[in-house]
């Protein structure tokens, strides 16, 4: 008698691993974090839960039908052919909007509070409090323009709203977002990014948004305003902001992801005192595990009762 596998490469710790074999007893969970292991028994999968998606997966995963992202951004699993294959797939938005949210607005309160500038001048016992009193401002009563409204930005947006700050939002389709002061579609950037305060790009990575902000777009920015990177690294051209940052089109960036990445040590990126780098940390949370697990185990009993799964991605859309 045949039976179905899941195949588990997302470290979700064995109090979730027992969750998901109490609710489905009659299910074979193989708990494969370790790549080796994960290729090893990917032939036998039906189901696969996992961040990772090695080389070679499909070529072997002949039984497949269905794979649950550990992540929001599947583009990795696109490139890798998964949409061409009927394979459903779903993503794990939902997970992570509160950790990058707050991420984000840290890295507006370093800048607003000149966090960096203390930081430093404390390692090398420097007195700074003249220039940091001079530069300091608030956030509340700015304008936070967010690129991109789905779990990430959606959740950015509202915290910023209870932060006292002006939010305007970008987003693809013209459904009203709840609580913004103003809302515009990626064809009006030239409206909304002189603005802003501060720029957000919480974007999957797709044809459409690659470069949605280069030169054109940092030009258009006020040179006292800041741009946050907590999607994807190729939304943001990198040339254009390195030539934006050494030349005072935009007063600093916070970037938690790059292009490429991880970001080259020959970077002058590293160097620059307006830029923050948070090396794509921004979505990691001690609670990521039993969210994305939850997420799954909510799609386990769609799939075996034959229902729509949530967080579908449309593979030719890439979300």
């Amino acid at each position: 008698m045949s039976h179905t596998v899941v195949l588990i490469g997302e470290a979700i710790g064995e109090a979730n691993l027992a969750r998901l074999a109490q609710a489905h007893p009659d299910l074979e969970f193989r708990y494969c974090v370790e790549r080796e292991s994960y290729l090893a028994n990917v032939a036998d999968a039906e189901i696969i839960f996992s961040k990772q998606f090695p080389p070679g997966t499909l070529e072997r995963a002949k039984k497949l039908r269905w794979v649950q992202a550990g992540t929001a951004g599947v583009n990795h699993l696109l490139v890798a052919g998964i949409g061409e294959q009927g394979i459903l797939l779903t993503n794990a938005r939902g997970a992570h909007g509160t950790p990058i949210a707050e991420q984000t607005l840290a890295l507006m309160f370093a800048f607003a509070n000149r966090l960096p500038t203390l930081v430093r001048a404390q390692t090398e016992r420097q007195q700074v409090a003249r220039q940091v009193i001079a530069e300091k401002f608030e956030l509340a009563g700015q304008t936070v323009c967010v690129i991109g409204l789905g779990d990430i930005g959606g959740a950015l947006a509202t915290k910023a709203k209870a932060l006292g700050l002006r939010v305007i939002g970008v987003r693809r389709t013209t459904t009203p977002y709840p609580g913004l002061d103003a809302q515009y579609t990626p064809t009006q950037l030239a409206e909304a990014l002189p603005q802003a305060d501060h720029v957000a790009l919480c974007l999957p990575l797709t044809a459409a948004t690659t470069a949605i902000i280069g030169e054109r777009e940092l030009r258009l920015m006020r040179p006292t305003a800041y741009i946050y990177n907590v999607g994807r690294g190729a939304s943001l051209d990198a040339p254009a902001l390195i030539r934006a940052l050494e030349a005072g089109w935009i007063a600093g960036a916070g970037l938690d992801c790059t292009d490429p990445e991880p970001l080259p040590a020959d970077s002058p990126l590293w160097a620059m005192t307006n830029v923050i780098l948070a090396q794509h940390t921004s979505g990691s949370s001690p609670y990521n595990a039993d969210r994305i697990t939850q997420i799954f185990l909510e799609n386990l009993h769609r799939y075996r009762r034959n229902e729509p799964l949530n967080n579908l991605v449309d593979p030719v859309q890439g979300y």
